[in-house]
């Protein structure tokens, strides 16, 4: 089935008719169980081993080496419905149906963090965050960050906030929990050990206090830090954001022509994700019945929104890679008189926010610290259907989940709120509007085909001019349409099917529909549904959009 499902996503029909004709017969394009809902990933993977990628050689290869495949073409692990199967990569929450805010507060936990006594197991001094590893008094292992001192409650709060946010997307995400942390109540175990510039060796008293020094201490002496739940299962290591991992049978679709990969990139740009790069991402072996398959969670959401883990954000995080090499050029052949946009932003003085802002704000042109193979590949569809997701999230939601930040100054949680809202509608307006927004066809049993178009249904555009739809018989087993009636055009989204079609009783009938707007030529794009006949009625079977 895996094999089949792969071959039915790349080998999209062309939407000319004259590449349409019979004698270009094929497999069949449609299996009685399509469209499937759940990816299925039948190998035992037990034997994988853990892959260690180095920070430093995947910048170089991600910069310099133009790693991954780029080939223009549909993802390949959409169903024939255009969506994103549930699978170890990803799971269809909101973007499937509506969730009730407080589910959406909710996000991963299934607890209210840490509790009991706390007992370091390791820690470490070195690296971009400082922390340690502790167990609570149930036994459970938690990981823990602490925000920097010029910045106090930034680095909790946005790795709160947007694990919720990724979570909701689809996302395998750990749980994340705000703390408070009294020195006096922190327990060194037996044989606990931390790592430093000289290496390992055991942790003393001394090593803790070293720690607390670099952590935003509260005001009562207490401190604030995230307790990260260690992720089920036995870690394997990262995955790359291109070609897919030699040892695990499962992993048949190049990650850069994984949708959920490739639609990360307008989650990203929405919360200002620059980090999202392979060590920020963790493969753990989980059991699953019989079998051990990899899950691919991300994580480490503490240089999101305007928080950089260390310090507020770079003024140039989402807008230039690292190394970019055209305003590099520019800036060094003006002697330095060309002034990066980006740098003559100003933002507000607001030490738990960091740097974020949305007047600058461009989706179109929003960049993560160094090129990401699958965001590189995102095509309009691919943004379509993750803007789609980010529509799904109500207004109120996001507020709410924005107050799980807990920030003491009003002013962040408003100022934060009022910003994620408006790069939202930008997000929305860009990818909405950047190919054909037409959504949930349906053929009633008499032949009426109604369907939505997601531009309008979000107000960042007001109606199309008209819709035109042709429609055709669709023979499966030679995957050939045949045409029926002329061109229709309507100015509402609605249209009846010609009688001659319906009278011939086909198995399955397509319609070819394109919108037409003055403001949005993309929405032009072509659109083919396929239904196929259930009982006396239809069902939606076949989706393409931009083929």
């Amino acid at each position: 089935m895996r094999t089949r499902l792969f071959l039915t996503a790349i080998t999209a029909t062309a939407l000319t008719w004259a590449a349409l004709e019979p004698g270009l017969a094929s497999d069949p394009r449609f299996y009685p169980d399509d469209p499937i809902v759940r990816d299925p990933e039948t190998q035992n993977a037990s034997g994988v081993q853990e892959i260690d990628i180095s920070e430093g050689y995947d910048f170089l290869e991600n910069s310099f080496l133009d790693s991954g495949d780029h080939t223009d073409k549909r993802a390949v692990n959409v169903s024939t419905i255009d969506e994103v199967p549930d699978s170890s990569w990803f799971t269809n929450r909101i973007g499937r149906e509506p969730w009730p805010v407080d589910r959406l507060v909710k996000g991963p936990d299934t607890s209210a963090g840490p509790s009991g006594t706390w007992t370091i197991t390791s820690g470490k001094l070195e690296g971009i965050a400082p922390g340690f590893t502790m167990r609570d008094g149930t036994g459970q292992l938690y990981f823990i960050k602490f925000d920097p001192p010029s910045n106090p409650e930034m680095a909790s709060g946005a790795e709160v906030i947007s694990t919720k946010l990724f979570y909701a997307f689809g996302y395998h995400v750990p749980e994340n929990y705000l703390a408070t942390i009294r020195r006096e109540a922190l327990l060194i175990g037996e044989g606990a050990h931390l790592r430093d510039k000289d290496g390992r060796r055991l942790m003393k008293p001394r090593d803790v206090d070293a720690l607390l020094r670099r952590a935003a201490r509260q005001a009562d002496g207490s401190y604030r830090a995230i307790a990260s739940k260690a992720l089920e299962g036995k870690p394997a290591g990262h995955f790359r954001y291109y070609g897919t991992r030699p040892d695990d049978p499962n992993d048949i679709y190049p990650h850069e022509h994984r949708r959920e990969l490739r639609g990360m990139a307008v989650f990203a740009a929405w919360l200002n994700h620059d980090d999202s790069r392979s060590i920020n991402n963790l493969d753990t072996l989980v059991p699953d019945g019989s079998r051990t398959v990899i899950r691919h969670n991300l994580l480490d959401f503490g240089s999101t929104l305007g928080s950089g883990t260390l310090q507020a954000q770079s003024p140039r995080a989402g807008n230039e890679y690292l190394w970019d090499a055209r305003p590099t050029l520019i800036t060094m052949l003006t002697l330095g008189l060309y002034v990066r946009p980006w740098i003559r932003v100003s933002y507000p003085d607001i030490p738990a926010v960091g740097r974020i802002e949305s007047t600058h704000f461009d989706p179109e042109h929003w960049k993560p610290e160094y090129p990401n193979a699958a965001f590189v590949n995102a095509r309009p569809e691919d943004r379509f259907w993750a803007a789609r997701i980010v529509a799904a999230l109500p207004n109120e939601a996001i507020r709410a989940i924005v107050e799980t930040a807990k920030y003491s100054d009003p002013k962040a949680t408003e100022y934060l709120t009022d910003t994620i809202l408006t790069r939202k509608n930008k997000i929305l307006k860009t990818w909405l509007n950047g190919t054909n927004p037409v959504v949930n066809p349906r053929l009633s049993p008499a032949g009426e085909l109604t369907f939505e178009n997601a531009a309008i249904m979000t107000a960042v555009a007001n109606a199309a001019e008209r819709y035109t739809i042709q429609w055709s018989v669709f023979d499966n087993a030679s995957n050939t349409h045949k045409s029926v009636g002329s061109e229709q055009a309507v100015t509402s989204p609605k249209a009846q099917a010609p009688a001659e079609l319906l009278s011939a009783r086909p198995e399955y009938v397509a319609a070819l529909v394109r919108a037409f707007h003055a403001d949005h030529p993309a929405w032009s794009q072509p659109l083919m549904v396929y239904f196929r006949r259930a009982g006396d009625g239809w069902s939606l079977v076949g989706l393409e959009r931009n083929p």
